[in-house]
């Protein structure tokens, strides 16, 4: 089972917004970690 397959296998899965680089990239990687590490489901990185 894919890891996005099964953070959906509950039914919801928690997926916050995170604007990276916003105030800066020291800032979002702690954001990012403390988010993994109290219940995110899924952290997506999307490139333009």
């Amino acid at each position: 089972m894919s890891k996005i397959k099964s953070a959906f296998s509950v039914g919801k899965a928690f997926i916050p917004f995170i604007t990276c680089g916003d105030p800066d990239l020291e800032t979002t990687e702690k954001i990012v970690r403390a988010a993994a590490a109290n219940g995110t489901d899924l952290i997506m990185n999307i490139y333009s």
